[in-house]
């Protein structure tokens, strides 16, 4: 039985849970697998192992959901321990983003030295435990540099071609590696020359205090940020969900709540790399390439350039 390190700050897990309509188990190619050319088929749903990959990083009262409403029957049952105050539920029209940044706001303001962990639910992996290795070793770094955002990289030989890629600077162990640009999608031949340079695919895990997520939202959405902390404070009842509905924000453009991203450039954070996990994003069964998205896929000279945070 494990103990409780009273030196180590509560870590809380913030799970994205509707994104992909991960409820569907996903066709990879397991590296890890006795024959590594075989195709493999993992049977349990990836928002199951969402729910439990979150309550092995924090106690299941710190576990937090954001979702949507209509995909309520997708993530309801998978995140049924969860307490009604933590969940986070957007209504149609307002996007999964919004609904996660009211989460880390809430979670800021009454905990802010937390920890916390913001994990997709759209991805697999065949060794947790590597995931997790690294997700402590992080979280463990980030304790002397409280003000930092950390994302995780993928770095593995089995590396996927329809993927974001993280171009980053040279890579320090201790600080991580700074992100000079974002590629999304890039095409194949892009793809090799970005990984022969030691490019990274963005796992969109991102670790760091909650004082330090609240610190960019007043940042970069100092507006939303303020509505958001303002209508979050009159739901003080652990029994009712936090539902985000449009019209609570009809003083701010669409625009302004769909420009959200948790991602750089727009959250400046630094990479960490994990190889070895055997990490994979979901694709449809039976399906070779990944779920179709109206990404454009970029060419050498449309990066998406990143400030050094």
């Amino acid at each position: 039985m494990k103990t409780a390190d009273a030196s180590r700050p509560t870590r809380y897990c913030v799970v994205i849970a509707s994104e992909e309509r991960s409820d569907r188990v996903s066709t990879i190619l397991r590296p890890f697998a006795p024959n590594a050319r075989q195709a493999g088929v993992v049977k349990t749903p990836l928002l199951r192992q969402s729910s439990i990959r979150a309550r092995h990083l924090a106690s299941p009262a710190n576990v937090v959901v954001s979702a949507q409403a209509a995909d309520r029957s997708v993530w309801e049952r998978p995140f049924w321990f969860t307490r009604p105050s933590n969940r986070f539920v957007a209504d149609t029209g307002a996007p999964t983003a919004l609904a996660t940044a009211a989460a880390l706001l809430s979670i800021a303001s009454h905990a802010p030295s937390c920890l916390i962990a913001v994990m997709p639910s759209n991805f697999w992996v065949a060794r947790e435990s590597v995931l997790t290795e690294a997700i402590d070793k992080v979280c463990g770094v980030l304790r002397i540099m409280p003000d930092t955002i950390a994302t995780l990289g993928i770095v593995d030989t089995h590396m996927e071609i329809d993927e974001d890629y993280l171009v980053v600077g040279p890579n320090n162990p201790q600080k991580g590696a700074v992100i000079q640009a974002r590629v999304n999608r890039p095409d194949p031949r892009i793809t090799r020359q970005l990984t022969n340079e030691g490019a990274m695919i963005a796992s969109g895990i991102l670790l760091g205090y909650a004082q330090a997520f609240a610190a960019r939202f007043c940042k970069y959405w100092p507006h939303l940020a303020q509505v958001l902390s303002d209508s979050l404070q009159l739901r003080s009842n652990p029994e009712v969900e936090n539902r985000l509905v449009t019209d609570t924000y009809r003083d701010i453009p669409r625009s302004v709540i769909h420009s959200i991203r948790l991602s750089p450039p727009t959250f400046p954070m630094r990479a960490f790399r994990v190889q070895g996990s055997g990490w994979c994003r979901w694709k449809p069964v039976g399906q070779g390439q990944p779920q179709p998205d109206n990404r454009r896929r970029a060419n050498p000279d449309d990066l998406d350039r990143v400030s050094a945070d």
